[in-house]
């Protein structure tokens, strides 16, 4: 089940964000890191030149859980 417009695939909810070039990867990349930082909660982030891969799970429970929510509805709020 898909949360917003992220996928969730193998336990994890995942989306690509695109860019127009590296400067506003490295913009959101920190916007990201720092929700994480914030909500103690922390994403693979995959970055390229012009797009950022992020996923969240929840370890603890071995899915996506309400803290994968909160942090994907944050970072949604940063594009």
């Amino acid at each position: 089940m898909a949360f917003l417009d992220w996928a969730e695939i193998n336990n994890k909810l995942e989306k690509t964000f695109k860019f127009e070039n590296y400067n506003e990867v490295v913009l959101f990349t920190n916007k990201v890191m720092q929700i994480a930082i914030d909500q103690d909660h922390h994403p693979e982030i995959h970055v390229h030149y012009n797009f950022v891969k992020v996923r969240i799970t929840d370890y603890e429970h071995g899915s996506v859980s309400a803290k994968c929510q909160r942090f994907v509805i944050a970072v949604n709020q940063v594009v």
